[in-house]
């Protein structure tokens, strides 16, 4: 069925069509509502290089005398990486509070400038628990950080620090998948509508004939009581005017 042919069913059928669409808008604001709001923050943490260098004295020390961690090119970029790694990891996310049966989840990464940031993307169902968990993670990746130095003994004056470059935003509503979800719902519903109506007329259109096939048939004579006679048939057929026998 073509765009005119379905207008003209719609016209014809108006009384089936406007309350299915009445029931469609109905599916797609009740998928619309009870789908709950997500919120997303975000943080950024800027890793810098001591002042001092990597390096120290030996009667500064009793350890090593270097940070490995800044004794090759880019390394502010490979330890962001590394804590970006750590950050992901699902152990890692229970532990924050962004475990799988938590209802919120983050991402953590270097962005796409490859500089020594971290960047923090947290989703949740309620703008507090998104901006707390922003919180969270950010004190983990110093955490993570200061850990991975001490455990290559390198000399506290060494440490590569951590700067809040960007504290936890304002947490912002995601509707898109909601709307997503409603259009879906949307588009099912008036595919519903449509074969709902077709199946309609289809049906109507049976019925009708069915009814005028039935206003020609030929009736049963009927005896005095008026009950039909069940002995007794009558065959109408059409036939010309009776023609006299030939004369011998």
């Amino acid at each position: 069925m073509d765009f005119w042919g379905f207008v003209q069913l719609a016209r014809r059928r108006w009384y089936v069509v406007l309350p299915a669409l009445a029931v469609a808008l109905g599916l797609t604001a009740f998928t619309y509502l009870s789908i709950p709001t997500r919120y997303s923050s975000s943080g950024t943490l800027v890793l810098t290089a001591p002042s001092t260098g990597a390096k120290v004295s030996a009667e500064d020390t009793t350890g090593s005398l270097t940070n490995p961690l800044l004794s090759f090119d880019g390394s502010l970029v490979i330890s962001a990486q590394i804590v970006s790694q750590i950050l992901n990891d699902p152990q890692t996310k229970e532990q924050v509070g962004a475990g799988p049966e938590s209802g919120s989840t983050y991402l953590a990464n270097n962005g796409q400038t490859n500089g020594p940031f971290v960047f923090v993307t947290t989703e949740a169902t309620s703008e507090q628990e998104s901006r707390d968990l922003v919180a969270r993670v950010l004190e983990r990746a110093r955490t993570e950080l200061d850990n991975r130095q001490r455990a290559v003994q390198a000399p506290e004056s060494t440490f590569i620090k951590v700067q809040d470059l960007v504290q936890p935003t304002q947490p912002e509503p995601l509707t898109g998948g909601k709307i997503r979800f409603a259009g879906a719902a949307l588009v099912l519903s008036l595919l519903l509508t449509l074969a709902g109506t077709f199946a309609f007329d289809s049906v109507a259109r049976a019925m009708r004939r069915r009814r005028e096939e039935g206003k020609g048939e030929p009736a049963r004579p009927r005896l005095e009581n008026g009950q039909p006679d069940d002995d007794a048939t009558v065959f109408i057929a059409s036939v010309g005017p009776l023609q006299s026998e030939p004369r011998r």
